[in-house]
C-alpha cells in the first residue's frame, strides 16, 4: 500500500512533477491506495494536483472484508467521500480511476457501477 509509506510517495510525486527534475504534469502522476482514508485525505492537502486511483476490489464491504485485510479500518463510504474531496480539490472534471478486482460474481460489476455512479470516473476491471 503505497500510502502506508507517504513521505517517500509525496517525495517522489514532487520529484516527478518538478520542473527541475522529471518535470511531468500533474495529470499524468497517480497515487493508487486501497483506501487509507486518513493519508487519502492527507494527498488532498498536500498534493491536490495530483490523481488519486481507489482500488475497490469488491462491490460492497462485507465482501471487501474478506478480499482486503485492512478494509474494516476504512469503510467503503469513507474512502468514497475523501476520493469525491480529492477531486474537488482539482478543480477539474471528476476522473479519478477505480481499479477492482477479479474474484467476483457476474453482477458485481453492476453492483459497483451502482456505487459510483454519482461520481463521473474510469472503471477498470482486472
Amino acid at each position: 500500500e503505497p500510502l502506508n509509506n507517504y513521505d517517500n510517495v509525496i517525495t517522489a510525486c514532487r520529484a516527478m512533477i518538478d520542473r527541475r527534475r522529471w518535470n511531468l504534469s500533474h495529470s499524468r502522476v497517480t497515487v493508487s491506495t486501497v483506501g487509507v482514508t486518513p493519508k487519502m485525505r492527507q494527498l488532498t492537502k498536500d498534493l491536490p494536483e495530483v490523481n488519486l486511483a481507489l482500488s475497490l476490489h469488491a462491490p460492497n464491504q462485507a465482501a471487501r472484508e474478506k478480499i482486503v485485510p485492512t478494509a474494516k479500518m476504512y469503510p467503503i463510504q469513507d474512502m468514497v467521500d475523501a476520493l469525491d474531496e480529492h477531486m474537488t480539490a482539482l478543480l477539474k472534471p471528476k476522473s479519478p480511476d477505480g481499479t477492482f478486482g477479479t474474484n467476483e460474481r457476474k453482477n458485481a460489476g453492476k453492483k459497483k457501477r451502482a456505487m459510483i455512479e454519482y461520481v463521473m470516473c474510469k472503471l477498470k476491471i482486472l
